[in-house]
Parts: C-alpha cells; structure tokens; sequence
C-alpha cells in the first residue's frame, strides 16, 4: 500500500502536437483509466495540469499553447476554464514544461478536456508531450 494518495485523473505520454488536431481527447487513451475520451472530473475541486515536452519543436517560430475546457450542461458546448493565454499563462516555444491550475468551479457535466493550439510557419510540430492531471478533492 502507498503512503500517498492517488488523486491522477488523466496521463498521457509519446503525444505530437500539431495544427490538424486540437484536444487529447480525440482517440487517445488516458493512461490512468485505461479509456478514451472525456476526463472524469467529479471527484476533484481543483487541480494542477502539467505539461511537458520533451523535444525541441519543429517549424519557425513555433508557439504552443494549452487549455483545460469542461462541458457545458446541454453537453454540446465545451467551455475553457483555464487561462486566456495558456494553461500557466505562457506558451511554450521550446522543449521544457509549464504547468497551471484547474478549477472545478465551472464544472456542468463532470467532463473535462486538454485542448491546444499550435501556430508558427513552415509546419510547427512538438513531439514528445505528455499531460498529466492531479486533482484535489
């Protein structure tokens, strides 16, 4: 038996990011449950979202930024809740990681999504990015 609680609500690692896709949701299997799809939110209050990449990022002058949305009550709209700028308030550019706080102030549904999007020229890509998210009940 650990000594620490297990509050992981979602782990992903090996990802690539680019334009053609826009949240992790889309097909790919959440680590800690074993499923696809939305992340289960209701049984925390808040959380830390980190982000890391691992390789240096393709493309010229390429920029990533993060979100964390949750669905609204009708279940057709997803709403962000992080911040304006970026998960952490700033892009990434190169290899490294940032990290931000989620609340589940605005949860409506109980489902939540890492959402992201990509710019540059010349085809940005980042490889090598892994999301994690550890809640609080």
């Amino acid at each position: 038996m650990s000594a620490f609680r297990n509050n992981e609500l979602f782990r992903a690692a090996g990802l690539t990011l680019n334009s053609s896709t826009d949240h992790v949701t889309a097909g790919t299997t959440n680590a800690t449950t074993g499923r696809a799809g939305p992340i289960d939110i209701s049984r925390v209050s808040s959380g830390l979202l980190v982000v890391t990449v691992a390789n240096a990022p393709t493309g010229t002058n390429p920029t990533l930024a993060v979100f964390f949305d949750v669905l609204d009550a009708t279940g057709s709209t997803w709403v962000q809740t992080s911040a304006a700028t970026s998960v952490g308030g700033a892009l990434l550019t190169s290899s490294g990681y940032t990290y931000g706080l989620i609340n589940n102030g605005y949860v409506l549904t109980n489902q939540g999504r890492i959402r992201w999007a990509v710019a540059g020229t010349d085809t940005p890509t980042f490889t090598g990015v892994s999301f994690s998210i550890h809640g609080r009940p």
